[in-house]
This record gives C-alpha cells, sequence and structure tokens, in this order.
C-alpha cells in the first residue's frame, strides 16, 4: 500500500462524514422549514449528498487493504467523524436553544428560520473545505475514480453555497420586515433595519464559515503531518481552506495575475503551495497555476528556501561543482537572487 492512499482513504471519510452531517442538519430544518424554494434546495440536496455518500463508501471499499492496517483507517475514520461531530455539535445546540427561546411568534419563526439558514449556509462550507482537501489528495494519489467523485461533490456543494446564501438574505429580510421597521436610529424604519439584519447575517455566516475552514485546515494538517512524503499536499490542504488575509501574498484578491506572477519568485517551494491550494479552490487562473508550476523544483538542499543569503553562501563555499550547479540553475528559475547566482557561478569553476 502506498503511502498516498493512506492519506487518501482518511481524507474520502473526512468527506463522507462532513456530508453525513450536512444531510443530518437538513432533514432536522426540513421538518420546520414551509413549503417553498429554500425547502427544495434542502431536499435536493439530501438525496444528491446521499448518492454520494454511497460512492464514496463504495469506493473506499475497493481501495482499503485487507491488512491490519484497516483496524488503523478505522480509527483514522472514527477521529474524522468525531472531528466534525465537534465542529457541528455547537450549531445544533444553537438551533435547539433558538427553537426553545424563539417558538410562538411570527417574528420569532423568521428569525428561527434565519438562524437554521445560517447554520446550513456554515455547515455546507464546513463540508466543502474537507471536499477540496481531500480533491487534492486524491489527485496526488493519482486515483482517477476519487478525484472525479470528489469534484463532483464539490461542484454540488459549491451551487448549494450559491442558493443558501441567497436563502440568509431572503429570511433576514423576512426578520426586518416582521419588526415593522421600529427602529428608532438614524437609519431607522423597513430599509435599515433589513440593512442591519442582513448585514449581521452574513457575517455569522462569514464567521462560521471561515471558522469550519480553519478547522478543516487544521485536522487535515495534523493528519498528514505525521505521514512522510506529503508535505506538498499538507500545504496545498491548507491552502485551499486558507482565508485571504492568512496567505503570503498581501492583498491577494486585489491582484492581477501579471501581479501575482511576479509575487511568486520571491516565495519557497511551500508558499507556492499554498498558494496554488488557494487558487485552485477559488478562482482557478491558468496563469496562475501555470506560473506556479513553472517556478516548482526541489530545492538544491533540504530547508534551502528557508535560509537566508549568508547561510547559503556558507554552505555554497564548500559545495561541490554539481551542487552549486544545481544551485545555479535554481536561482535562475526561481528566486533570482544576482548573489546567490555569482556564488554558484563561481564554485562552478572551482
Amino acid at each position: 500500500m502506498t503511502v498516498t492512499t493512506d492519506v487518501l482513504i482518511p481524507a474520502l471519510e473526512d468527506a463522507r462524514e462532513a456530508q453525513a452531517a450536512v444531510v443530518d442538519r437538513f432533514r432536522s430544518d426540513m421538518a420546520l422549514t414551509p413549503e417553498g424554494p429554500h425547502r427544495q434546495v434542502l431536499e435536493r440536496h439530501v438525496a444528491d449528498a446521499q448518492d454520494h455518500i454511497n460512492r464514496i463508501d463504495h469506493h473506499v471499499s475497493e481501495i482499503r487493504p485487507r491488512s491490519p492496517l484497516r483496524f488503523a483507517a478505522g480509527t483514522v475514520r472514527t477521529i474524522a467523524k468525531g472531528t466534525v461531530r465537534t465542529t457541528t455539535l455547537p450549531l445544533e445546540i444553537g438551533a435547539s436553544i433558538a427553537g426553545r427561546t424563539l417558538r410562538g411568534r411570527h417574528e420569532a419563526d423568521e428569525r428561527r428560520l434565519l438562524k437554521n439558514a445560517e447554520d446550513e449556509y456554515a455547515i455546507t462550507a464546513r463540508a466543502l473545505a474537507t471536499c477540496r482537501a481531500g480533491e487534492s489528495i486524491a489527485a496526488e494519489a493519482d486515483d482517477e475514480e476519487a478525484a472525479r467523485l470528489l469534484a463532483s461533490l464539490r461542484r454540488q456543494d459549491e451551487k448549494l453555497l450559491d442558493a443558501l446564501k441567497d436563502s440568509v438574505a431572503e429570511h433576514a429580510r423576512a426578520v426586518a420586515t416582521a419588526d415593522g421597521g421600529r427602529s428608532t436610529e438614524p437609519d431607522g424604519g423597513l430599509a435599515g433595519a433589513t440593512t442591519r439584519v442582513v448585514r449581521t447575517a452574513v457575517g455569522r455566516v462569514r464567521d462560521a464559515a471561515q471558522a469550519g475552514g480553519r478547522q478543516t485546515a487544521r485536522t487535515a494538517t495534523g493528519a498528514l503531518r505525521e505521514m512522510p512524503g506529503v508535505s506538498r499536499m499538507t500545504k496545498e490542504v491548507q491552502g485551499a481552506a486558507a482565508r485571504e488575509e492568512d496567505l503570503p501574498i498581501p492583498g491577494y484578491g486585489q491582484l492581477t495575475v501579471a501581479d501575482i506572477t511576479q509575487r511568486l519568485r520571491t516565495l519557497p517551494q511551500r508558499d507556492l503551495t499554498v498558494v496554488e491550494g488557494y487558487e485552485r479552490a477559488h478562482a482557478n487562473r491558468a496563469g496562475v497555476l501555470t506560473a506556479v508550476e513553472r517556478l516548482r523544483g526541489d530545492e538544491p538542499w533540504p530547508d534551502y528556501d528557508t535560509m537566508n543569503l549568508d547561510q547559503i553562501h556558507r554552505r555554497l563555499r564548500t559545495a561541490d561543482p554539481a551542487l552549486a550547479l544545481e544551485t545555479l540553475d535554481y536561482e535562475r528559475r526561481h528566486r533570482q537572487r544576482k548573489s546567490v547566482i555569482n556564488a554558484a557561478r563561481q564554485r562552478t569553476t572551482t
């Protein structure tokens, strides 16, 4: 069994458990959701997600080794399931409290539906993050079936998030309408109330989704770091679940492809992979991904990219010509630091 299979099975199971948590949440909310477009969205996704869950279970059973290591993989699945359950539990508790506190009045009913919509968005965002991570790992493992399955699931979740975002705004407007515009603030009235409620709802959704992404990144990173040979996958998982402000290139979302390409040259290999993971999970621009791939390459020696110029120069003074030539090639293609290029060129002629 390859190392990549060791990583792929837990990733598939993590995505599976995240989708199962979404299905459970949606089924619970459907009992309280009136007939209409939002309920149709929930019902349609429950059916589609269940189909994907069954397909994941089938594929995992096909690739799981028949050996004592199966027990270890099962343990990982249990941990992953517990992680998903832990991250979704506050949502379930929140919904339960909201239901007991607000039941019985029209305004309270609208607020409960809004809270449910916010939580539905957040739990879907968490599931999407695990799916993106699994898709990257499946690609590294050269498992085309798993990659296709997770790509299909990712597209489904992305469409669902768009629909849920609209539902959050719709329920927020309904809450403001039920409030009757009784605001006494400067931007009072129905329009002001609607604006404030929508803004609050969107903020809650964003915060919950980002928290879920960070949790997914921590879980995936912790699992992958312990396995040899998967550091690149670890960083790509981090990138896929990262927030823009956490990227190694400041103001990433406001930069053009040309601007990003120029800044990529200054990044070490691990940061290139973080940017690649984020880009694939978001804009997926060919120009950026091509630039990352062009800069991809083995460092001349371990930890080369983390060394400062003095450390590199000291190493080059005793390097053999072959290593100096490798350093020269790497610097010309990637970092393009003149002092390193000159020192490496001089060493190749020694």
